[in-house]
């Protein structure tokens, strides 16, 4: 049976991004510092470096899961969008899995969380470069790029995120013994 609740948008929130800082980390800052506990990724667009995503991949291979974590190097423009919740991890001895090419982990990564009650985000991003465009789920590891129009000038970037805030409703994104899922919870 399908779940539904719903909440409200309380505020919308704008940050411009300045260049090297990690788009994932960036993102659970901005909602630590603003306590979102549930929201959406309304957009972040701008130029990155570099990207590091999880993506379906063009030929399936084993032991890959069906996913395959890829850097795509820039200059880049992209494009993205997402949920944010809530990490929830009930019972301590679960350990989240390893992160890009099996380096240990933080937690970011394609749960983008640091653990019980910390900030989570499930962020669609789409990456063009001269020569292709991709898609996948963004990881940590990419960072926003230096001013593309002239390197050496004193002017901010472009990137630019807007959040929106939402009350109402918790987006609890599980990770337990039966695996990882998303829960909905009257806040």
């Amino acid at each position: 049976m399908r779940k539904t609740l719903s909440g409200k948008i309380e505020e919308v929130i704008y940050a411009r991004l300045e260049p090297g800082e990690d788009l994932l980390r960036a993102l659970w800052d901005i909602c630590k510092k603003h306590d979102v506990k549930t929201g959406l990724l309304l957009d972040a667009t701008g130029t990155m470096e570099t990207v590091r995503i999880q993506r379906f991949p063009h030929e399936s291979r084993p032991g890959s899961a069906g996913i395959d974590m890829v850097q795509i190097p820039g200059q880049l423009e992209v494009s993205a969008h997402g949920i944010i919740g809530m990490g929830w991890m009930p019972d301590k001895s679960v350990t989240i899995p390893k992160g890009f090419d099996g380096e240990a982990d933080t937690g970011f990564g394609a749960a983008g969380f640091v653990g019980h009650e910390t900030p989570y985000f499930h962020v669609h991003i789409t990456v063009t470069s001269a020569s292709q465009t991709v898609c996948g789920h963004l990881m940590e590891g990419s960072p926003i790029c230096r001013n593309t129009w002239n390197a050496d000038a004193k002017v901010p970037t472009h990137f630019t995120v807007a959040i929106a805030k939402v009350s109402g409703v918790i987006l609890r994104a599980t990770f337990d013994k039966s695996g990882y899922y998303h829960d909905l919870v009257p806040a």
